[in-house]
């Protein structure tokens, strides 16, 4: 699995992105909710100012907090098998379903079901994979 997460250190915005099949693989990973994947590095990542080198996955008992600190190389993500599940079943069903330029937006509001107050803002975007939407 390669998905790619882009940075904008002017807003702290994130875009994660890889094929359905890898938003697929990525959400069995975020039901185990431990670990560490490594990604595909971008070399000219605009209009965002960099790419990430990985994503770390860590269980406590709250909703997901989403992070990436400074310069940091690592787009962090913690939280509890409940939220993890929620988060992980919102990417399978945008990559099953979504059309190939849609985009999940995963921003905190009050009372999220399962985003943290204070978790920074995901877009999650398909990379073309030739799969069509079903």
């Amino acid at each position: 699995m390669m998905v790619k997460v882009l940075r904008d250190d002017s807003t702290g915005e994130l875009e994660l992105s890889g094929t359905r099949s890898e938003l697929l693989a990525l959400g069995q990973q975020l039901r185990n909710g431990q670990g560490e994947i490594l990604l595909e590095k971008v070399s000219d990542p605009f209009p965002y100012s960099r790419s990430l080198a990985r994503m770390t996955f860590r269980q406590v008992s709250a909703k997901i907090m989403i992070s990436s600190f400074g310069n940091g190389e690592s787009m962090d993500v913690q939280g509890g098998p409940e939220s993890f599940s929620l988060l992980a079943e919102n990417i399978e069903g945008f990559a099953v379903e979504a059309d190939q330029d849609d985009h999940l937006h995963v921003d905190y509001f009050p009372e999220h079901d399962y985003l943290a107050e204070g978790s920074g803002s995901v877009v999650v975007a398909i990379d073309g994979d030739g799969i069509p939407a079903s």
